[in-house]
């Protein structure tokens, strides 16, 4: 009886899906008597004398805002041979992710008129009372309102003088008012940006009736995407972030003594 070799290509295929699944299952049963074999008082630690603190270089704050857009929900997984899941046909963000990444971003944008932050090395320090400041004012004159912190970096004036920033901003703003924007009367309480990161349920009290699922209309990621990697790139041209901290270092280096002689 002949071999059928599209049979035959399919069993392989089968059966190495089926040995995968074992490896990882295997995998993550391992992983979990691990963890579950932790001892209560067991956390992460930092040597000796050092603390975790607030990241002020400006970049970076951008470069995981827009980590965070990358991120995505994917919709309608095209479905591949033996029951595999493929690629998804499409992804968009929700709230929290959007939120979350586009307040980064856009606070990575603020610090950029600082020089201490922009000339911030991978090895540079700032001191204790010059972080508390810069948080402070993250914390209290931006907060979590996404409106109130494109206003403030709409009156830096290097962006006041840059068509494409103030373009990029005003496109921003459209989408959170569109797409974005909390319903916890979010532009009279700041702090209310922050609630509407978690699970909401909309209620009619008068009618006395609920809905888990409402206003989800999303624009598909890719857009928000497209919107955000250019301006990352445009900003740290417009500020000189990675040239000026290379120029930076070669000054320093430049100005240090030769302890070679």
């Amino acid at each position: 009886m002949p071999i059928d070799n599209n049979d035959c290509q399919q069993e392989i295929v089968r059966l190495m899906s089926e040995d995968a699944n074992k490896r990882n299952e295997k995998e993550f049963l391992d992983w979990c008597v691990e963890l579950a074999a932790l001892p209560e008082d067991y956390e992460l630690k930092l040597k000796d004398g050092v603390k975790a603190d607030i990241e002020l270089q400006p970049f970076r704050w951008m470069s995981h805002g827009l980590d965070l857009l990358r991120s995505s929900k994917g919709i309608g997984a095209v479905q591949l041979m033996n029951g595999r899941q493929g690629p998804f046909l499409d992804s968009y963000l929700p709230y929290q992710v959007f939120q979350m990444g586009t307040e980064i971003f856009l606070k990575g944008m603020w610090l950029c008129q600082f020089d201490d932050c922009r000339h911030l090395a991978h090895e540079g320090y700032v001191g204790a009372d010059k972080r508390r400041n810069y948080v402070e004012r993250l914390k209290n004159d931006l907060g979590h309102d996404l409106l109130k912190i494109i206003a403030t970096n709409r009156e830096i004036p290097r962006y006041q003088a840059d068509p494409t920033t103030m373009r990029f901003l005003k496109i921003v703003e459209g989408v959170v008012r569109c797409f974005y924007f909390p319903l916890y009367q979010a532009d009279k309480r700041g702090n209310h940006w922050a609630h509407s990161r978690y699970p909401k349920r909309f209620y009619k009290d008068t009618d006395q009736e609920g809905c888990a699922a409402a206003l989800q209309s999303y624009p598909r990621q890719w857009l928000i995407v497209k919107l955000f990697e250019p301006m990352e790139t445009h900003v740290d041209h417009l500020w000189q972030l990675r040239a000026g901290l290379l120029a930076h270092r070669g000054k320093k280096e430049t100005a240090e003594p030769d302890n070679h002689c």
